[in-house]
């Protein structure tokens, strides 16, 4: 019984979202059109969440569980580490090179490395060494951005626990996420990436009202939908602080914006919170196990 509540949870999480990001994709693509945009910019964002939708059926489909959650979180903050070596653009790495495509790596890894973070739970030692790996790698980068959503996304489950070790973690998460926003970041805004709402409410507001009002209802469906518990929350604050942040600078709009990172690093994450895998703790051994399935 149990079981089918949470497949139920996971069908209809993952069909609002499709819904709302859908049309936060399209409120962007038709933003770019009717402003004479290439194509290719909107295109291969839609393309992205296409991919990013059979990729999390997959996801449902494989049942993620026990072990498979340190490798994840392990393998996205590998993956984001990969841009201190990978190209820069005027210092600043924030991307992996795919041939001639370049992605945002933590706009890709961070939801499914989040949710994994989220599901290992704050007293797994693994858990609190790879969130502070990974906010001091967005602290190199270094984006802003990112570092706050990923900040408050670790508060979610961190701060359940009242230790006096927890709370330093938290005070270094966000003490390196103020590092990450006054770092220097010389990179002139693009119209379609960081500026397109207002790209949007040039041709008409009610184009503007739509994205934002997509972008505004994501978190909401994450939080209320979502059967992870600590994981839902932690993802849904990671959504909103990720959308909110363009209003206070030239940051990236995620999924109205041109881009593939976010439509793909999105449907991982929601994919791997709707298969509804449970709580994992380390054992005597070190193994990680299912708490609750």
């Amino acid at each position: 019984m149990a079981n089918r509540r949470s497949n139920s949870s996971g069908t209809w999480l993952l069909l609002a979202y499709a819904v709302a990001s859908l049309v936060a994709v399209l409120s962007g693509a038709a933003t770019m059109v009717l402003t004479g945009i290439p194509a290719i910019r909107w295109s291969l964002t839609l393309a992205a969440w296409c991919v990013g939708a059979l990729l999390a059926y997959g996801i449902v489909k494989a049942r993620p569980r026990g072990m498979a959650w340190p490798v994840i979180a392990i393998g996205g903050a590998v993956t984001v580490a990969a841009t201190l070596a990978g190209p820069d653009q005027l210092g600043i790495h924030r991307w992996l090179a795919i041939g001639p495509v370049f992605v945002n790596a933590a706009a890709v890894a961070l939801p499914a490395v989040i949710v994994a973070l989220a599901r290992m739970g704050q007293s797994a030692r693994l858990a609190q060494a790879v969130a502070l790996g990974v906010a001091a790698i967005l602290a190199l980068q270094p984006d802003a951005s990112q570092a706050w959503g990923f900040a408050f996304a670790c508060l979610a489950w961190l701060l359940p626990d009242r230790a006096p070790s927890i709370a330093v973690q938290a005070v270094v998460l966000i003490a390196l996420a103020i590092i990450a926003t006054l770092s220097p970041d010389p990179l002139m805004p693009v119209l379609e990436v960081e500026q397109i709402v207002s790209l949007a409410l040039s041709v008409h507001p009610a184009l503007a009202a739509l994205a934002v009002a997509a972008l505004a209802t994501l978190p909401v469906i994450i939080w209320r939908l979502g059967s992870g518990g600590r994981a839902s929350r932690a993802l849904a604050l990671y959504g909103a602080a990720i959308s909110i942040a363009p209003a206070f600078g030239w940051f990236p709009v995620p999924l109205v914006g041109a881009g593939m990172s976010f439509p793909l690093g999105l449907w991982i994450g929601v994919a791997l919170l709707a298969q509804g895998g449970g709580s994992v703790s380390p054992g005597r051994d070190g193994l990680f196990r299912d708490r609750d399935a």
